[in-house]
């Protein structure tokens, strides 16, 4: 495993965008994790973006959301 450590989460956003766009890239029938939340909405921007500039191709992922929530009740925002 690699720990790389930015001075932001605008520059982490743009690495972690690089990263996963270059996986797809290298492995199109890649499986990706994807995080819910507010923490990875700006990484997920610059995927869109470079998706819609037709940099990647997504036909053959798969992907499966991480979003458990354990000990959260029903009523609350994040369940």
């Amino acid at each position: 495993m690699n720990i790389v450590i930015t001075e932001s989460y605008e520059e982490m956003s743009k690495k972690a965008s690089n990263y996963i766009v270059s996986q797809v890239t290298l492995k199109p029938e890649s499986v990706l994790g994807l995080a819910t939340g507010s923490t990875p909405i700006k990484t997920y921007g610059y995927i869109k973006d470079k998706y819609e500039k037709e940099e990647v191709d997504f036909e053959k992922v798969v992907t499966f959301n991480l979003d458990e929530y354990i000990g959260l009740g029903i009523k609350e925002p994040q369940s």
